[in-house]
């Protein structure tokens, strides 16, 4: 075979691997789109989840010990039966996981906490101007905040490192760009080390009490911002 015919065979197979690849990488990436993540309950959780798939199970069945139970229950005295219903809430209330406090500034400099805005479900928004992603999806959460900002809080933060990114950058990046929801400055860098958001953009779902409901990291769709929007309106 002559130098040239090789020649010809070598950047034919070197155009199918170089195509393979690309649609290899393709594919992988379409299947490894990040979506909403709920946080899995606790050990504790699974065990009571158990509990009540097997009462659940034999719900149909007569026991005697179901029978002298209710009889034990219906010798109980009432402040008993309070106490141990408020006992019963507060442990359903531990299983799940409160938002972490932290502490952040307004536009005109006044300290703000997390926990102010209890109450109502929050969205809480990690970004910065050198993010290309997080600049991205701004109009997203700019057209959301204009549908829900009635029922969520919007927090959206600004990582401010102060050097890739300062107060003064974001200040000037939310005005070019007319966004109107609220914007809040980490100068102190509290928020960002307490939700270990290193990685821009970031986004958290709380609901209106003050629990986690769940995150994402990376860059928004419409579809997954409504998809955490349900779940703390739920």
């Amino acid at each position: 075979m002559s130098s040239k015919a090789k020649t010809i065979i070598g950047i034919l197979l070197l155009v199918i691997i170089v195509a393979g690849a690309y649609y290899s990488y393709n594919a992988l990436s379409s299947m490894n789109q990040p979506e909403i993540i709920v946080p899995e309950r606790n050990n504790t959780d699974e065990a009571n989840n158990s509990d009540i798939a097997s009462t659940d199970n034999n719900m149909g069945d007569t026991d005697v010990s179901d029978s002298n139970d209710s009889d034990q229950n219906s010798n109980v005295p009432e402040e008993n039966k309070s106490e141990e219903n408020s006992e019963d809430a507060e442990q359903s209330e531990t299983q799940q996981l409160k938002a972490f406090d932290f502490t952040v500034y307004n536009q005109e400099g006044e300290q703000v906490n997390l926990s102010d805005f209890f109450g109502k479900p929050i969205i809480l928004n990690f970004w910065a101007t050198w993010c290309p992603y997080c600049v991205q999806e701004m109009p997203v959460f700019e057209e959301y905040f204009n549908k829900y900002k009635d029922d969520i809080h919007f927090l959206m933060v600004d990582s401010v490192d102060g050097q890739r990114e300062t107060k003064e950058k974001g200040e000037k990046f939310i005005k070019d760009n007319e966004y109107t929801f609220p914007v809040y400055f980490d100068l102190d860098y509290d928020a960002t080390i307490t939700y270990q958001a290193y990685s821009l953009p970031t986004t958290i779902f709380i609901d209106k009490d003050g629990y986690l409901i769940a995150y994402h990291p990376g860059m928004l769709t419409e579809n997954l911002l409504q998809k955490g929007i349900d779940l703390i309106l739920e």
